[in-house]
């Protein structure tokens, strides 16, 4: 089964400057197949959800005609549906048995959490309200702006690109977003599945000799990385 990810947002952003810092285009994908015989899954756990009061639902909208049709954000009523979620999955994997009988819970044979890249502030200040350290949390969000969809993926890949997955290990997904939906994923990921694409010469400027093929993206501006860092 393929899973394409898109997203595309600079044609929806316009002057609205809370939207305008955060979203930005991306796109990402994978293939998910059935486990050989006799070998175990890799997807440990899947859980959705969908239900909160009309605040959360309404909390991002587009296209919104009070401001030009553009896609506008608020932040308290996000942020609100954030923590509701985030408390009810930490809740949720506590009281799961890990897989592998090694530890107590799920949540505590977690090696590494990448989060929808939504606000890197927020979504810390959350998880660790909810008893989770900022250490065990993954970000690229200030480089690459937040992706909506295809934040996640995109995070596991610089993850592994990044070297901060060098080994097989065990990542909690948790995502959530506009209509007050939320989802995650507790799944085991080997790098050696990972399709890295390295920044070409041309973004790193120096001169680019290579063949053709994907083109990197450019540098983080010094204001996206204050906005996210």
């Amino acid at each position: 089964m393929l899973v394409v990810c898109v997203e595309k947002f600079s044609d929806k952003i316009g002057n609205v400057r809370p939207s305008r810092m955060l979203f930005a285009d991306g796109a990402a994908a994978m293939v998910v197949g059935v486990a050989a015989d006799g070998d175990g899954p890799d997807f440990d756990y899947l859980q959705t959800y969908a239900s909160g009061p009309a605040s959360e639902v309404n909390s991002i909208i587009w296209p919104n005609p009070e401001f030009d049709n553009n896609i506008t954000v608020f932040g308290p009523q996000v942020k609100a549906l954030a923590g509701r979620y985030l408390a009810q999955m930490i809740e949720e994997i506590g009281a799961l048995p890990d897989p592998d009988g090694k530890a107590g819970s799920v949540l505590d044979s977690i090696d590494l959490i990448v989060p929808h890249q939504a606000n890197m502030t927020m979504v810390t200040q959350l998880a660790e309200r909810a008893g989770l350290s900022a250490e065990r949390l993954y970000f690229n969000i200030q480089k690459v702006g937040n992706a909506s969809s295809a934040s996640i993926p995109l995070a596991i890949h610089d993850a592994v690109r990044d070297g901060v997955i060098t080994e097989p290990l065990r990542i909690f997904a948790p995502g959530f977003g506009a209509g007050a939906v939320a989802g995650y994923a507790v799944m085991r990921l080997d790098p050696a599945v990972v399709a890295v694409q390295a920044p070409t010469a041309a973004a790193a400027g120096q001169p680019d000799h290579a063949p053709p093929g994907p083109t990197a993206s450019a540098p983080a501006s010094d204001e996206m990385q204050q906005a996210f860092g």
